[in-house]
């Protein structure tokens, strides 16, 4: 008997064990060392893997250096390529570009993000460190310092917590590091700019003009092969961007963006295998569009309740149709659509009149698995006046009384005659 009962136990306590297990804790089959997906638009978290983890960006910093760029300068600006790019190491990628050359600011952020041209990234600091000291003179290295020093700042108004850039091409240095999380916080600021979001999305481009012979026309093709087409073992159909990096310190990384079904996703992989990135990108990509989606919650001026009011007028109605104020439009797993609970909570119970069109009667309050997602407030749909002396005097409810005070006064009406005749007829036998 005993030994059935221990039996039971053992199975019982084995069950508690597993049925906490929560559908969040999925492990996907990703061999790089650190990775993330967001949703671009709300910045929701997907999934993660050693998000927080201190890692090096290799040529993925040239994402940040882009928006220094882009939030410094015009355009359309002319830039003079000088001798800065004779300082890039010979093992580095280049654009191509030599001293003399003219380029335009956007050629030379196409020329930065596509071949991932260190000497790009050169020129850029160079030119955005003199521009904002106001000193031509300003050596690479003093130029890089400052530009260093503007791509921290604007990554701490980003939210960026855990990452440190020393330069703005991410050549390896044991100082300049950051996190999958905040890299794909500074992808996410990035691709708010519409001139990033354009050129990071192309499989290749064209450069230089034929009007100005000192603007060298180059032809890059993007690094990025979930771009490619012509490749089918790399080429994703939904991807829009958006930046390689490679160091043998940091390994292959990857940050990748990918749009379907009105889905924006962004990725990012740090210190991948040789070649292992684009497969982790697509499983992190599928695992996002197959499992989440956009859910209409709740839509301002939805009916939803209708209660009774106290004290109303019975001229108008006795119950009120209750409204959302606003609309709740929330990203979801698409397994937690069922689990959404709404709670709702009044001003006062029961509501009493007089009640106003539009007043505030209370709130809702949506949770899922306890946790507050949205509380919206809930306003009348229309007014409800308060029961004056004369509704509760001539009121269908007040007939008993009436009946009751009519029946009073004919009974003391009665009892009052009754005693006058009496009186006069014992006058009358005197």
């Amino acid at each position: 008997m005993k030994r059935k009962f221990c039996i039971v136990l053992t199975f019982m306590f084995l069950f508690m064990n597993i049925v906490p297990i929560a559908a969040q804790e999925i492990s996907l089959p990703l061999q790089s060392e650190a990775a993330i997906l967001i949703e671009e638009n709300t910045g929701k978290i997907l999934y993660e893997k050693n998000s927080s983890q201190k890692m090096y960006p290799a040529s993925t910093t040239k994402i940040l250096t882009a928006l220094v760029a882009l939030e410094n300068a015009d355009l359309n600006e002319v830039i003079k390529v000088g001798n800065e790019v004779l300082q890039v190491p010979l093992d580095a990628s280049k654009a191509g570009h030599n001293p003399g050359d003219e380029i335009t600011l956007k050629d030379l952020i196409t020329s930065l993000l596509l071949p991932s041209g260190n000497d790009s990234a050169f020129v850029i600091a160079s030119h955005i460190a003199k521009k904002i000291t106001g000193n031509d003179s300003l050596d690479i290295n003093s130029a890089i310092t400052q530009f260093a020093n503007m791509m921290n700042d604007r990554a701490k108004e980003i939210g960026v917590k855990n990452s440190n850039f020393v330069n703005p091409h991410g050549y390896h240095n044991d100082n300049h590091y950051t996190t999958a999380y905040d890299l794909a916080l500074i992808t996410r600021e990035a691709l708010k700019n519409p001139v990033f979001r354009e050129i990071v999305k192309q499989p290749s481009a064209n450069i230089g003009s034929e009007s100005n012979p000192n603007q060298q026309k180059l032809s890059f093709r993007n690094r990025n092969l979930l771009l490619d087409s012509r490749n089918s073992n790399t080429y994703y159909p939904y991807a829009t961007g958006v930046k390689t990096g490679f160091t043998d310190e940091a390994g292959e990384c990857l940050v990748a963006s990918a749009t379907k079904d009105n889905l924006n996703l962004i990725a990012v992989l740090l210190n991948s295998p040789v070649d292992v990135r684009w497969n982790d990108a697509k499983t992190l990509f599928d695992y996002g569009f197959a499992n989440f989606q956009f859910h209409q919650v709740a839509k301002k001026g939805d009916i939803i309740d209708k209660v009774y009011v106290d004290k109303h007028s019975p001229k108008g109605p006795s119950e009120l149709e209750v409204l959302i104020n606003e609309d709740f439009r929330g990203l979801f797993h698409k397994d937690d659509l069922s689990r959404i609970e709404k709670t709702i909570s009044w001003i006062q119970e029961p509501l009493v009149a007089p009640i106003t069109e539009g007043q505030s009667v209370g709130k809702v309050t949506f949770t899922l698995n306890g946790e507050v997602l949205e509380d919206i407030e809930l306003i009348a749909k229309y007014g409800i006046e308060k029961r004056t002396i004369w509704d509760v005097m001539f009121s269908l409810g007040a007939i008993p009384y009436w009946c009751g005070g009519i029946g009073g006064v004919l009974i003391l009406f009665t009892i009052s005659n009754a005693i006058r005749r009496r009186k006069k007829s014992k006058r009358l036998s005197f």
